[in-house]
């Protein structure tokens, strides 16, 4: 009985402590838009974010509050209904320039591609607050 009673503990402590490393994952995010002449990149990692719109490197270190900004609104976006939405035939004539987004957040990774000047409502809005922290 004491083995069994010893073995379950360390059972509870160990899924625990793989429940809070899912959880405990950092935001990745990786986004860029480009043509010949066009550059347009975001990158999230852990606390800083770093925009590159046409070599105009912008950097910023994020706060707690901004963390938790950031979390909220990914939260509320539900990515299963996200749609790319480049088309290959506007890529052709250079009517699109082709944005690819890249995000890993709560242990799952998503990546769409879409028309930079047409983005889904929810990734303009996320994209707009991130340019904001930069500013």
């Amino acid at each position: 009985m004491k083995v069994f009673n010893i073995a379950f503990i360390l059972l509870v402590i160990l899924s625990t402590s793989c429940q809070s490393q899912e959880k405990d994952k950092p935001t990745h995010l990786n986004y860029k838009a480009q043509t010949r002449g066009f550059l347009y990149e975001i990158q999230l990692e852990n606390n800083s974010i770093q925009i590159n719109n046409n070599n105009m490197v912008k950097t910023a270190v994020l706060t707690k509050n901004q963390l938790i900004q950031i979390d909220s609104i990914l939260n509320a976006i539900n990515f299963k209904e996200i749609k790319n939405n480049s088309s290959t035939n506007d890529l052709a004539v250079d009517k699109a320039i082709k944005g690819v987004f890249k995000l890993e957040f709560n242990g799952n990774s998503y990546i769409f591609d879409f028309n930079h000047h047409m983005l889904p409502n929810e990734i303009d809005e996320f994209i707009k607050t991130l340019k904001e922290y930069t500013n």
